[in-house]
This record gives C-alpha cells, sequence and structure tokens, in this order.
C-alpha cells in the first residue's frame, strides 16, 4: 500500500512540475488568437479535427491542452518508472507516447466537437 501511495505522489508531484512548467513559460505569454503564431497543438486540433479555436476561445483551448500535455507526461514517466536501463526506458516512452498523445487529443476533439454543435 505503501508503494501505490509513493507511486501516485510521484505522478502527482510531475503532473504539477510539468503543469506549472507550461503555465510558466508558455500560458502568460498568449494575447490573442493569431493563426500564424499557435501553437503545434492547438494547429494538430484545428486540422486534423476541423475544430473552431476562435469559437471556442483559444486561452481555453490552449489551458486544456496544457493540463492534457502534463498529464500525458505523468503518465508516461510513471508508466516506465519500473524500467532500470535508460536505453530501454526510453525507446518505451518513445514508444507509448505517440498512442497515448493520439488517443487523448482525439478525446479533447471529439469532446470540443460536441460542445461546438
Amino acid at each position: 500500500m505503501v508503494e501505490v501511495a509513493k507511486i501516485l505522489l510521484e505522478f502527482i508531484l510531475v503532473f504539477l512540475i510539468v503543469y506549472l512548467g507550461y503555465y510558466f513559460l508558455s500560458y502568460r505569454k498568449i494575447k490573442k488568437f493569431d493563426r500564424k503564431k499557435m501553437p503545434v497543438n492547438v494547429k494538430y486540433l484545428v486540422f486534423k479535427y476541423n475544430i473552431d479555436v476562435v469559437k471556442l476561445g483559444y486561452k481555453r483551448v490552449c489551458k486544456t491542452l496544457m493540463l492534457c500535455d502534463s498529464f500525458i507526461i505523468a503518465i508516461v514517466f510513471t508508466v516506465t518508472r519500473f524500467i532500470d536501463n535508460i536505453y530501454v526506458r526510453l525507446l518505451v516512452a518513445f514508444i507509448l507516447i505517440f498512442p497515448v498523445f493520439a488517443g487523448i487529443y482525439h478525446l479533447v476533439a471529439t469532446f470540443y466537437k460536441k460542445e461546438s454543435e
């Protein structure tokens, strides 16, 4: 039981560190919507899922994606925590990161599609 609590605490700590890093480094710089200066994750939602960022609110979409990115990084870190060899850990993280990103972003896109209708 103590080991599960340690893992959960580590997950929360990684999530908070990544989220605060995103917040202070990128979110505070966002002023208004500019199609040329959009972050890559917002461009992905716009081009792949045809999300209307202006209608939903640019800052709101950016904040949601910040939460999702922090969650994804914390999940991958926690899952690969048990691997001791650094090269194998990097390989497993590299293999896991793309399907997890695609799945979470698909859920976010379907949520925003339903909300915009």
